[in-house]
């Protein structure tokens, strides 16, 4: 949310100004009925009569002039702070989509400008909330009914040998997804919590993405994938721990779309002060509205959910870039594969 420091002067100068005038009436008009009571001779403020009982007079005079003028004028200034306070319940209730309306004084309306911002991002956040819930639940209950399914099953004695290895293999798979998804959840929420990046030294890239290469060969090597690598020996300032996250997610996903026998091409190095990473598939590549949703949380651009994942991978990607400062980007078309390329800006 941008914050903007304001100044206090506006609404000083509107509530002294409220009160002079509230002060200047309150005596004109005193005064008025005290001088009609005087000539009416209900007020006694004659030459040689006691001044105790004029002064009792005009003081009961004036100050129920004062009551009730305070009653009538503050009516109108308070509005706009009872419109607030009734937005302030609102949002606490939890309505989200509450808007005010104040159009004076001009500090008033920054107010209002300023409260109706925070709903949106308060909506924005709510929604958020709600979409990860959904589909946080609905990602883990599909392998946990596939559990529980299969190992009913598994309790029948009419089960042969050959079915209960296959049942036994779909709970392992299931279980293993279960631990991705558990995972990942806690790494988003662990890049998540941080504001100021920590640990930052000086990376070998090029080993890093080796290293990542060589802790998927189980998957790569099953799909009989090739890798053309171009990888220039430097240095980046970097958390270790979360860059190589971003290699292996990245290189994960490129070899769980990459057809059988196919080839993934990887070029890292430092171009204009600045170090780069693309990575290049030959998978079924993305529209233009799948490219835009692949960095959301749980959007997972296969449809049939044939292929493993949970749509966290892309989005921790975003977030640790994010958090050095970088910017990541993909480049597909359908039936060409996908480009995802990282830049990160190096003193």
């Amino acid at each position: 949310m941008n914050t903007k420091k304001r100044s206090n002067a506006p609404i000083i100068l509107f509530c002294t100004g409220l009160i002079f005038i509230l002060l200047f009436l309150t005596t004109l008009i005193s005064n008025w009925i005290i001088i009609m009571g005087v000539q009416a001779g209900l007020i006694t403020g004659r030459p040689g009569t006691p001044l105790f009982p004029f002064l009792i007079q005009t003081g009961i005079v004036s100050i129920l002039i004062g009551v009730l003028l305070t009653l009538v004028l503050s009516h109108f200034p308070l509005r706009p702070l009872g419109e607030l306070m009734d937005g302030i319940h609102a949002v606490a209730g939890g309505d989200f989509h509450t808007k005010i309306h104040l159009k004076h004084p001009k500090a008033f309306r920054d107010l209002s400008e300023s409260f109706n911002q925070m709903t949106d991002e308060l909506a924005g956040i709510e929604l958020l909330r709600s979409d990860f819930i959904n589909n946080f639940s609905h990602e883990f209950k599909t392998p946990i009914a596939s559990i529980l399914g299969f190992a009913r099953l598994l309790k029948k004695e009419t089960v042969s040998a050959k079915k209960r290895a296959q049942y036994l293999d779909i709970i392992i798979s299931e279980c293993r997804r279960l631990s991705a998804l558990s995972s990942n959840v806690l790494s988003l929420s662990k890049v998540e919590s941080i504001s100021v990046l920590a640990d930052v030294a000086a990376c070998p890239a090029a080993e890093q993405i080796r290293e990542a290469i060589l802790q998927l060969e189980q998957k790569w090597e099953k799909k009989m994938i090739e890798f053309d690598l171009h990888l220039a020996d430097c240095r980046i300032h970097a958390n270790p721990d979360l860059l190589k996250q971003v290699w292996v997610n990245l290189i994960d996903n490129a070899v769980k779309f990459s057809p059988p026998g196919g080839v993934i091409s990887i070029r890292a190095g430092r171009e204009r002060g600045t170090f780069f990473f693309r990575i290049t598939d030959q998978g079924a590549g993305m529209d233009p509205g799948t490219q835009e949703k692949i960095f959301d949380r749980f959007f997972q651009g296969d449809l049939s959910h044939a292929t493993e994942g949970n749509g966290l991978g892309l989005c921790l990607v975003k977030k640790i870039v994010s958090l050095h400062r970088g910017a990541v980007r993909v480049s597909s078309r359908p039936g060409e594969g996908s480009t995802f390329t990282v830049t990160l800006p190096q003193p």
